[in-house]
């Protein structure tokens, strides 16, 4: 406790002197060890804190990291998901649009063959109409219309549904197609005097240009 510069002051002092220097610095030192107790202390102290504080960091930074890496699963799975999804719409899209495709196909090679079968069609009804079958049926039609006859045509046309009242026809009333016919005779007798009478009107205004007897 005692410093080498102060031995030989110490080894030549009176005992009393020696204690009394003892007592001094035993005090002191006493004190300082108090001090440094108390330091020390509270350095424990704040190293226990901040030990404390530190485990609380870990403990947060593992919950944090834990999260984060149930987040990343899950954005993981929701990218499966999307991806499957999205291979799903892509697939029925490409199915529609083969179906749209395959429809439309259809549907203008249904045009063509109707076309074609109407042009066939439109063929063998002009070459129906100019063959002797349909020259047989008609002439077979005809007479089966009349050949009873007149009387005989009108039943037939009322009995196949022909509305007079709708499509009124004079042909199929006898009496009236008489008269009209009587109307049709008179007119033209009276067309013909009237030319008699304009041919002598001019024989009579020009003498000198009509024929000699």
């Amino acid at each position: 406790m005692v410093s080498d510069r102060d031995l030989p002051v110490l080894k030549g002092a009176e005992d009393i002197e020696a204690v009394g220097h003892f007592a001094a610095n035993l005090t002191s030192a006493m004190a300082w060890g108090d001090e440094v107790v108390r330091r020390l202390t509270r350095a424990h102290r704040t190293v226990k804190a901040s030990r404390r504080k530190f485990d609380e960091a870990m403990g947060r930074h593992a919950e944090m990291v834990a999260r984060l890496e149930e987040l990343e699963v899950l954005r993981a799975q929701d990218e499966v998901v999307a991806a499957a999804q999205r291979r799903g719409l892509e697939a029925e899209l490409a199915t529609e649009k083969e179906a749209r495709a395959a429809e439309t196909r259809a549907r203008e090679a249904l045009g063509a063959e109707l076309e074609r079968a109407n042009a066939r069609a439109e063929r063998a009804k002009e070459d129906f109409l100019k063959s002797p079958e349909f020259d047989f049926l008609l002439a077979k039609k005809a007479w089966g219309y009349f050949k009873d006859g007149f009387w005989g045509c009108l039943p037939q046309f009322r009995s196949n549904g022909y509305s007079e009242e709708e499509h009124p026809a004079s042909f199929l009333d006898l009496q009236q197609a008489l008269e009209n016919l009587g109307d049709d005779d008179d007119a033209e007798d009276e067309e013909e005097e009237q030319e008699e009478g304009e041919v002598d009107g001019d024989a009579e205004a020009n003498p000198l240009n009509s024929p000699k007897p």
